[in-house]
């Protein structure tokens, strides 16, 4: 599938969010920051809340979202009207994946044992 000229990566959580600037950061993807809606990940989940922010501004050409996450039952139904206009492309992550963050953000204290923040 090629990407349309409209990309937005859609982010579930903080540790996808990171990985993603990571990759964009070090030109690891097939498309850069500068293509992205707003040159950034979005951390939006819901098609409906997608749609009211980005798809009712009329853009002329398709989008291709790829949506980051780590579950695959998470729904994201577009209504009709944007169906046509938008390639949706899933992308789930293993829960390794949210390790690696934790260990380079060097926040395995408060993953272990989160009481401790407060």
């Amino acid at each position: 599938m090629e990407l349309a000229r409209y990309k937005a990566v859609l982010c579930e959580g903080a540790a996808e969010e990171a990985i993603i600037n990571i990759l964009l950061d070090d030109h690891r993807l097939i498309f850069e920051r500068e293509e992205l809606l707003e040159e950034k990940p979005l951390r939006i989940r819901q098609a409906e809340r997608f749609e009211t922010r980005y798809l009712r501004k009329g853009f002329s050409d398709k989008i291709s979202i790829i949506r980051i996450l780590d579950s695959k039952n998470e729904n994201f139904k577009l209504s009709k009207a944007y169906k046509s206009k938008v390639d949706v492309i899933n992308i789930v992550t293993a829960p390794e994946i949210e390790m690696l963050i934790i260990i380079n953000e060097e926040c395995i204290k408060i993953f272990v044992n989160p009481e401790k923040t407060k």
